[in-house]
């Protein structure tokens, strides 16, 4: 169960929106207020480029000029692309203790149906598939960075029949064979992952694993599994095969170093197109019988089944964020970088590696509720909004507030302390990105986290450290689930190798006594000003957790934090259709 509501701490805000082409960047001033409350940030806008500023030293360093509350950005890298506009529409182990996803009846049959992309229904493959959420029976695990260490992929139980899961590896051996009761999550940990890793250069190759079940499983993966042993680390929430596209936007953050997106097919003859929008910053870098793309370049390959195509750009610049991905067959496409320091630019302590899988455009949205991660001190975090279409108009609301204009590709990037609304008059994507422990200083707050970090080889076995807030968490990367897919149960686990894991939990205010955590109600909720929503951000204790309410949906996304790493992954959510996007171009 949660290990409590958070105490108050003072949050600062700070924004920062990056326009490709001109690199508008807005820094807010710092303006205190509860780990759970709310206030109205006096954002500052600060441009470089095309667009003058004067003003005054934000506490970033940047200078700051004129209100950017209400105001209108322009921004950033355009796709490019030609053709027609569409319009919208090793070692083991098994844990139990606790009931998953059991069938929640909303009207006079056994069937729930309290999501606007479909009844759910889990029980099956098939009906997991038919209903199109993160639960399934067919997953492409990849590790994503070759450095000897632990790596896992956890497969949880969601419904009241037992469930054999089977994980394979590359060349199709079976690895590990796991039966996996109602209510238990299976462990696939492996003590050296260097056999299946996939260079951070660009590639090509057979190196996808495939995780299969006889019943519809939740499934995550953890590079490294063990927290104490390296200080770099994040995780994924896997989707399974049927929620797949052959139409995708990658998106990354800003800061230097390497960053990567990985399209992995497990179809035969599976032609994938990579183009790099027109507007990019950089290029691509060649490897592996791959040539290097510049702006408005494009690649094909063939993929087979369990192959792996790795673009990578170098260590400047970012032509990934933006780029296309289409396929004949649905992939599978993830994001990521080897190390990377948040939020920049330029190196801001530790450098983490990162990696999320990215949802196809099909699911995405034009209604989020966006809330600050559990706060460490008076950070703020990263976002970055890519938007779907041509003439996205994406405003902020609520405790931050701006409006951006945009078009297929392009992205603004931010930073702020505050929780806000994102609406948009067509679909987007946002990317919430957790930034370097040294963007803190002082002492640990013990009453937010108690007790001392599992990574002792990073911070010794005791506190003491005159830095050790300036050690706690580091950068991690997650995209933040549309309004419209939330759903009205999850199944997610924290693991044992953090000290502190978190959820944030956000719903209707209407709604929230209804949803329960381990069987146990939530603590009191803050209102997510500027609308009818609230939410909860606290500890939770290590292992499997379930949450569900019978009536009313709600979002929630899972993270956790020790000494100089943190992991970030929504817990789940639907991936219905719920948006066309443009056709590949010609």
């Amino acid at each position: 169960m949660f290990a409590g509501a958070s105490p108050s701490s003072a949050e600062s805000p700070k924004h920062r929106a990056v326009a490709r082409y001109g690199l508008a960047l807005a820094v807010a001033a710092a303006s205190a207020c509860g780990d759970d409350g709310g206030g109205t940030s006096n954002a500052s806008a600060v441009s470089t480029g095309s667009v003058s500023a004067s003003g005054t030293t934000s506490p970033l360093g940047q200078t700051s000029a004129q209100t950017a509350t209400g105001s209108s950005s322009s921004a950033t890298t355009g796709m490019g692309l030609t053709g027609t506009t569409g319009s919208t529409g090793g070692s083991t182990a098994t844990t139990s203790g606790i009931k998953f996803d059991l069938p929640v009846p909303d009207g006079g049959d056994d069937t729930d149906t309290d999501t606007d992309t479909g009844a759910v229904d889990e029980s099956t493959c098939e009906a997991a598939a038919q209903s199109l959420t993160s639960a399934g029976c067919l997953f492409a695990p990849i590790v994503t960075k070759p450095n000897n260490l632990p790596w896992a992929v956890i497969a949880a139980n969601t419904g009241d029949v037992e469930a054999v899961a089977r994980l394979y590896d590359p060349s199709g051996a079976e690895l590990e064979m796991a039966t996996i009761q109602p209510g238990e999550l299976h462990i696939f940990e492996f003590g050296n992952s260097n056999d299946w890793a996939i260079d951070s250069t660009t590639t090509k190759g057979t190196r996808a694993l495939r995780l299969e079940s006889d019943r519809p499983v939740v499934a995550y993966q953890f590079l490294p599994y063990s927290s104490s042993q390296v200080a770099t680390s994040d995780a994924a929430l896997l989707l399974p095969e049927h929620a797949w596209g052959d139409n995708y936007l990658a998106l990354v953050p800003s800061n230097d170093g390497s960053k990567w997106l990985t399209v992995v097919s497990l179809e035969d003859g599976n032609e994938v197109k990579v183009y790099i929008s027109e507007g990019a910053d950089g290029s691509t870098a060649a490897g592996g019988g791959i040539p290097a793309m510049a702006p408005g370049g494009m690649h094909t390959e063939l993929l087979n089944a369990q192959d792996v195509l790795r673009i990578s750009s170098g260590q400047s610049g970012d032509p990934i964020s933006g780029a296309a991905v289409y396929s004949s067959a649905p992939v599978a496409v993830y994001v990521g970088s080897p190390g990377m320091s948040l939020p920049g630019p330029g190196f801001q302590g530790w450098q983490d590696s990162l990696e999320e899988q990215i949802q196809p455009r099909a699911a995405w949205g034009t209604d989020y509720a966006v809330v600050k991660f559990r706060p460490r001190g008076i950070e703020g975090d990263l976002y970055r909004i890519i938007a779907d279409k041509d003439g996205t108009v994406v405003t902020l609301s609520g405790d931050y507030q701006d409006q951006f204009n945009l078009d297929e590709g392009e992205f603004v990037e931010f930073l702020t302390a505050e929780s806000f609304y994102a609406s948009g008059n067509e679909a987007f994507l946002v990317g919430h990105y957790l930034v370097s422990a040294s963007e803190n200083s002082g002492m640990k707050d013990d009453e937010l986290y108690p007790g001392w970090f599992t990574a002792s080889n990073n911070c010794g076995d005791g506190p003491g450290s005159p830095n050790s807030l300036g050690d706690l968490g580091d950068p991690a990367i997650g995209f933040i689930p549309p309004v419209d897919q939330f759903r009205s149960r999850y199944t997610f686990l924290t693991p044992d190798t953090y000290s502190w894991d978190m959820v944030t939990v956000v719903a209707q205010a209407d709604g929230w006594g209804t949803i329960v955590l381990d069987e146990q109600p939530l603590p009191e909720p803050t209102p997510l000003n500027g609308g009818d929503m609230v939410y909860a951000r606290f500890l939770v204790e290590d292992g499997p957790h379930y949450i569900e309410s019978p009536s009313h949906k709600f979002g929630i996304e899972v993270y956790g934090y020790d000494c100089r790493i943190s992991y970030v992954y929504p817990g789940g959510l639907s991936l219905g259709s719920i948006n066309v996007p443009p056709p590949p171009p010609g």
